[in-house]
C-alpha cells in the first residue's frame, strides 16, 4: 500500500496510479485464464503498456497511426501494425485496451471506432478505456477534443433509457470502474509559474505538502483526474 512513498520510483501523478491498476487487473485476468490472454493495445504510442503486457506473459499486439512508433515496436519484437491494417489481421482479442485516446476523438469518430473494436473482441471479451476528466489541465493538450465519462459511454453503447442523439447500441456493459487522483496544485497562482515572487517559497512548500498528502494517502487525497472503465460485450 505504501509503495507510493518512494518518490523516485513513483512520480506524484495520476498516471502512476493508472499504471499500477492496469498491472493489477491484467495480472488477475491472466491468473484466471487457462490459456494466454491476447491483448490489443490500440494507440500504443511509445509502447509503455506493450512492454508491461509482455512482462506479464500476455500476447500483445500494438496498433498506431504513427509509422515511427510502429517501426520501433517491431524492432522491439512486438507484433505492431498500422490502424488501417487492423481488420485485415483477421484476429479477435480477449482484451482491447485504449489509454488516453478517446478524448482525442469527436463523438462520431468515437462511435465508429468502438463499433469496429467491439467486433474484434473474442466472446466474453473486455474493452478497457482510460480517459481524463475535465480538469484544469484537460485543454493544456491542444489535441484534446472533449472529455468522455462512463455515463457518456453508457448512453451510447450500454443499457440506458435516456433520450439519445446517436441511438443506443447496447453492445457493451460496464463491469468495473476506477477513478484516479492527482495531487492538488496551485496552478492558478502566479507564484506557481514565476519563481521570484514573494509568495514563491510558500507556493513550492505548499505543493510539496500536497505531494506528501497524496503519497501518504496512497493517492486518495487530491483532485480526480481520470477514470478506467472495464466493459464486457453483451
Amino acid at each position: 500500500m505504501f509503495e507510493l512513498l518512494d518518490a523516485e520510483r513513483f512520480p506524484a501523478h495520476y498516471q502512476t496510479l493508472e499504471t499500477r491498476k492496469v498491472k493489477q487487473l491484467f495480472e488477475h485476468w491472466k491468473s484466471g485464464s487457462a490459456v494466454p490472454v491476447s491483448v490489443l493495445d490500440y494507440g500504443m504510442g511509445h509502447g509503455k503498456y506493450l512492454r508491461m503486457f509482455r512482462e506479464l506473459g500476455l500476447q500483445a499486439t500494438g496498433v498506431d497511426i504513427n509509422p515511427q512508433y510502429i517501426e520501433q515496436a517491431r524492432a522491439d519484437g512486438f507484433e505492431a501494425l498500422h490502424e488501417s491494417e487492423l481488420e485485415a489481421l483477421g484476429k479477435r482479442f480477449d482484451v482491447i485496451f485504449l489509454s488516453h485516446l478517446i478524448e482525442h476523438l469527436d463523438p462520431n469518430q468515437l462511435l465508429h471506432l468502438l463499433d469496429r473494436l467491439i467486433a474484434l473482441l473474442a466472446p466474453q471479451g473486455r474493452l478497457v478505456m482510460i480517459s481524463p476528466v475535465l480538469g484544469e489541465r484537460f485543454f493544456h493538450d491542444f489535441s484534446h477534443v472533449r472529455p468522455y465519462y462512463p455515463q457518456s459511454i453508457r448512453h451510447a453503447f450500454g443499457q440506458s433509457s435516456s433520450p439519445l442523439s446517436f441511438g443506443a447500441h447496447e453492445r457493451i456493459v460496464l463491469k468495473d470502474i476506477h477513478f484516479f487522483r492527482d495531487p492538488w496544485r496551485t496552478r492558478l497562482w502566479r507564484s506557481f509559474y514565476i519563481q521570484e515572487t514573494p509568495l514563491s517559497p510558500f507556493t513550492r512548500a505548499l505543493n510539496k505538502g500536497f505531494d506528501l498528502a497524496w503519497r501518504l494517502s496512497d493517492g486518495q487525497l487530491g483532485a480526480t483526474s481520470s477514470w478506467l472503465g472495464v466493459y464486457h460485450t453483451c
